[in-house]
């Protein structure tokens, strides 16, 4: 098994370090210019193009799309090549791919279907260059500085995700949804440029040949994915936090799924509650971030993790939401719920990435995600399912407490009797990464 070392210092400072801003830089602009165009494709779609609703629905899935095509793969493939070169290829593909839409704009050639094809191709860059990226921070510092780089780069993420559509709105005001497209690729260009600065260079993972020294023959792409999930599968911790995130996200899928109809039919809302419950869970991602390794410095990673059920309870505000101080309530709830749901994946994620093998966090952080996020469009369809047969407030209760119901999968297995997650696996040093 290849050690996690590289030319960079991974000591106390690394986190002051040039490497480490550098990263942290490239994410925070180029998550801020894609949350732009989260909200300015759509736009597009429906201005320029008139999409329907039905193919505004089909752009959405095609964002989530490239999880379920290429995540497995694309966790593979982050662990057979260095990880700087292949981030730099996607943040320079992604730009290429999303300003080609306002030029086809100005030029009168834009259909639906490039846009559709655009939504799914930048889904695939942002899903290899994720791979990469999350096998890439354990390389810039140490595991006992993880969960406060995973807090900073969070941090900033959960900051993008509340400024990114105020400007992409800003934009479109003062000029049009096909301009903010511009202001995305060019932060695609600039996050490209701070991580070719990057000195750090990383060592092989490929396995030496105990007998002679020589780099042992590549497995196959099967193979990497087969080992990375048998080690998920037959993790007692891992194991369980992927399965706690897939049923969490099941339901959070039909949560969203009804949530603008709940809001304006089912609580006689209007638009802008729309935007402030948007607005209440970024803000509570932001504190989440912000209170991350403080939460968990002082009740220890496991416990952290077991604290779902507390601040999940919390959401159960947000089905009485109507007008007046239930509405107030609601949003507090919905704060509540979201400071909780980042602080356990900052938790969670550093975790994972001083825990995991080094030559197989890549594939590992991707099967999770693969399983976690595919089952998204399953819950937008529970939802839709719930919503038909019960009226929509009942529905969303139904989901909810099921919600809070499901956290006891965490209680499953030695996460129970812990303080704190261990470092690395039993019998670590006999593993072979494929």
């Amino acid at each position: 098994m290849t050690t996690d070392t590289t030319t960079t210092t991974t000591s106390g400072g690394a986190l002051r370090g040039r490497d480490f801003r550098l990263l942290w830089t490239a994410e925070s602009v180029s998550k801020t210019g894609s949350a732009v165009t989260t909200f300015a494709l759509p736009l597009v779609a429906l201005q320029t193009l008139g999409a329907s609703t039905l193919m505004m629905g089909v752009l959405n899935a095609m964002v989530w799309l490239p999880w379920l095509v290429i995540g497995l793969q694309a966790g593979a493939w982050a662990d057979r090549r260095r990880r700087r070169p292949l981030m730099i290829g996607c943040q320079l593909s992604s730009a290429l791919l999303i300003v080609s839409v306002p030029v086809l704009a100005w030029l009168g050639a834009l259909s639906m279907e490039y846009v559709l094809v655009i939504a799914f191709a930048v889904g695939c860059s942002n899903v290899l260059f994720t791979a990469a990226y999350n096998a890439f921070v354990p390389l810039l510092v140490g595991k006992g500085e993880l969960l406060r780089a995973n807090t900073r780069l969070m941090g900033s993420e959960q900051a993008a995700n509340i400024a990114g559509p105020g400007i992409g709105g800003l934009i479109t005001q003062l000029s049009s949804a096909v301009v903010g497209l511009f202001v995305d690729a060019f932060s695609f260009l600039v996050s490209a440029a701070c991580l070719w600065s990057i000195r750090a260079r990383e060592p092989s993972d490929r396995p030496a040949d105990p007998a002679g020294g020589t780099e042992r023959p590549r497995s196959t792409f099967r193979d990497d994915v087969r080992a990375a999930i048998g080690f998920v599968a037959r993790d007692p911790y891992l194991r369980i936090i992927t399965l706690s995130n897939a049923c969490t996200n099941l339901l959070m899928g039909g949560i969203q799924a009804l949530g603008v109809v709940f809001l304006i039919e089912g609580a006689g809302l209007t638009a802008w509650a729309v935007g402030a419950v948007t607005i209440m869970i970024s803000v509570g991602g932001l504190l989440g971030a912000m209170l991350a390794a403080r939460v968990s410095t002082r009740l220890g990673s496991a416990r952290t993790l077991l604290t779902a059920p507390v601040t999940d309870f919390f959401l159960l505000l947000y089905p009485f939401a109507r007008p007046g101080v239930a509405l107030v309530l609601a949003f507090a709830g919905t704060l509540v719920w979201a400071t909780g749901v980042v602080v356990r994946n900052v938790t969670a994620g550093a975790f994972r990435q001083a825990y995991c093998p080094p030559g197989m966090r890549g594939r590992v952080a991707m099967t999770i995600r693969f399983v976690s996020f595919g089952v998204w469009p399953l819950g937008s369809l529970l939802g839709g399912v719930l919503g038909t047969l019960v009226d929509v407030r009942t529905a969303m209760f139904i989901l909810v407490i099921a919600n809070v119901l499901t956290d006891v999968l965490l209680f499953i297995g030695p996460m129970k009797h812990r303080r704190e997650l261990p470092a690395e696996p039993d019998g670590v040093s006999e593993m072979t990464v494929a």
